[in-house]
């Protein structure tokens, strides 16, 4: 009889706290939702966080703001979040380097196991770029230079472990040169220095760039996707151009703290997803040079955990440690 009064104490407990779950999912957001994103302003992911955070605010009913808390490659901003309440009124735009932080950092300050995933957001290609006095005409002669001179040819990214580096250290190997990575704190200061001529190349969301592409401020070297951009459909392929398969599609994803709620997580990801699924914002995000995606928490963390086993061995292979 002691034993089946526990059983019911624990059952009636276990009941209890699923109900207080419930209550908090049911009342959420009870106040303003900070979107973090691990980037300064002015790149990629800022400029998708900015594309949804009206339809989020309109969809939630509560204020979104943008937070951004770049540097260390997004690891400053992961860290923050992953610290955050537990109660969905904080969450990051991560991508595809989530789990690639243990590969760099050697005391790494979270897990990035212990996310809650949310949902996909959106994707976009990457383009190897260059300055306007850069001065290789093509692909071919930046790859003549660098193995010419292993080295010598230097490249900046948002930052080590994005796809854009890793997208640019896979090209590398392909065609077995050496060149030397110039990590930026986000997209935005690289395309800085690239427009004044500071760096030469850079691997960069083709968000960021594709203004200054239109203008003739920025040359493009190639497409690091599958396949050429709907929005710049004369910027041929690395595949194309003979120089491998080469993919840099950056895909954006929403995470929340650990131990976020199961009910609190399904009204933000059905939030999400209602917010990229109209043909208004699907077509915003076309124009600024992204594709809408969407899709369940399941889905996105399944996808999360391949990107390590795929991309650990570019980061080994480039003799990056973690430092």
């Amino acid at each position: 009889m002691a034993g089946a009064s526990r059983r019911g104490f624990v059952a009636g407990a276990v009941g209890m706290l699923a109900g207080v779950s419930g209550a908090r999912a049911d009342g959420f957001p009870t106040q303003p939702v900070h979107v973090v994103v691990p980037f300064p302003p002015g790149g990629g992911t800022d400029s998708l966080a900015r594309a949804i955070q009206e339809p989020l605010q309109k969809v939630l009913g509560q204020t979104v703001i943008i937070d951004n808390r770049g540097g260390g490659g997004g690891n400053i901003g992961h860290e923050i979040v992953s610290k955050a309440a537990p109660d969905g009124h904080t969450v990051l735009i991560s991508s595809n380097n989530q789990m690639l932080f243990p590969y760099l950092v050697a005391h790494l300050g979270f897990d990035p196991a212990a996310f809650v995933s949310v949902g996909f957001i959106a994707k976009q290609e990457s383009v190897f770029v260059g300055s306007a006095d850069a001065p290789w005409k093509d692909l071919a002669e930046i790859t003549e230079a660098a193995r010419k001179a292993p080295g010598d040819v230097q490249y900046g990214t948002a930052g080590v472990s994005t796809p854009m580096h890793l997208s640019t250290e896979r090209y590398a190997i392909l065609n077995n040169i050496k060149l030397t990575h110039v990590p930026f704190r986000g997209t935005g200061p690289l395309v800085t220095d690239l427009l004044g001529g500071h760096v030469k190349l850079g691997m960069s969301s083709l968000t960021s760039v594709l203004q200054y592409l239109v203008n003739g401020r920025l040359k493009a070297y190639g497409m690091a996707a599958p396949e050429r951009a709907s929005s710049a459909p004369d910027i041929k392929t690395f595949k194309e151009q003979g120089f491998g398969d080469v993919d840099g599609t950056i895909v954006y994803t929403l995470i929340a703290p650990p131990r976020t709620p199961a009910a609190v997580v399904a009204k933000l990801n059905e939030a999400l997803n209602a917010s990229v699924a109209t043909p208004q914002m699907r077509e915003d995000l076309r124009q600024r040079g992204f594709v809408a995606m969407g899709g369940t928490p399941d889905e996105l963390a399944k996808w999360t955990a391949e990107q390590a086993p795929i991309w650990g061995p570019v980061l080994q292979a480039a003799g990056i440690k973690p430092e």
